[in-house]
């Protein structure tokens, strides 16, 4: 769920509303690689220090031995929803750093074939065989085969047409 700015002023300190305001863009995408992986860092130790807040909170509520006694009204003091928002802009900054990789895997592969089609051009044409008929040339005469001239032999049609008369005459007979 989107928090508004209000919410998250009210909910964190100084120095996390810095590293939220950070994880927004158009500041995120000005970020070098080193600042977005310190970012990403910082708001994950501060999410995770959130979550553990609250969790302490909620054991010691329910008496089960958390740190430090907690009244009813103390309980769970907005940590939950100060971990939501640094979840929320964690979210953010992974999706820029995870954007930035498909980016620069992309350039690498781009740049390999370019230099894998340069090497092959520079390589020169080997003994390939053609490729054949192309599209949009037309129809072509299939070329005739040694299997082709044996089926054509002069006496074969008659054979084969006196063949399937006598099997048609036995099977009217019966």
């Amino acid at each position: 769920m989107a928090h508004t700015r209000k919410t998250e002023q009210r909910l964190l300190t100084a120095d996390e509303m810095e590293f939220v305001e950070k994880a927004r863009h158009p500041v995120l995408a000005t970020l070098s690689h080193a600042d977005l992986h310190a970012l990403i860092h910082h708001l994950r130790d501060r999410r995770d220090r959130a979550q553990t807040i609250a969790n302490n909170q909620r054991r010691a509520l329910r008496g089960k031995g958390g740190r430090g006694e907690v009244t009813f009204e103390k309980a769970d003091s907005g940590n939950r929803q100060k971990a939501s928002v640094l979840t929320d802009a964690l979210t953010r900054a992974r999706r820029e750093m995870t954007r930035r990789e498909a980016e620069d895997a992309r350039e690498a592969l781009i740049l390999n074939a370019r230099r894998a089609l340069g090497l092959k051009t520079a390589a020169g044409s080997a003994d390939h065989p053609g490729a054949g008929p192309h599209a949009n040339e037309g129809m072509h005469a299939k070329p005739k085969t040694r299997l082709d001239r044996i089926g054509s032999r002069s006496g074969e049609a008659g054979r084969v047409r006196k063949f399937v008369a006598v099997a048609q005459a036995k099977k009217d007979g019966r």
